[in-house]
């Protein structure tokens, strides 16, 4: 984590507690945190689906895409851009995996 970096990188967990191809979801201040092992990265986002704030770690992904099972939202894995029928997206933040731990910054 560069000092060029104003970031405030936040550690929400060891990468080992989030498993491939799998989610999870933590609380990082008052915000909750969805990181998502797509089977290639991880990647942080929103923890709740912006339609009815349905815990999207209930959901499922395919790697590609992340469903919201309530009502079947789906949101690019990539941007947390909706996808179909979503009609809003993701708010997504930035992750580091260091040390074997994940960082995020909120900002």
């Amino acid at each position: 984590m560069g000092q060029e970096d104003e970031a405030v990188w936040t550690r929400v967990c060891r990468a080992d507690e989030v498993p491939a191809n799998g989610m999870k979801a933590f609380a990082v201040g008052g915000t909750s945190v969805l990181i998502v092992h797509t089977g290639a990265e991880f990647v942080a986002f929103q923890a709740m689906c912006p339609h009815e704030a349905i815990p999207l770690e209930q959901g499922i992904h395919d790697g590609c895409l992340l469903t919201c099972l309530e009502h079947t939202w789906q949101f690019d894995l990539k941007t947390g851009a909706p996808v179909g029928e979503a009609e809003e997206g993701l708010t997504g933040y930035r992750l580091r995996e260091e040390g074997g731990a994940i960082y995020v910054a909120l900002e």
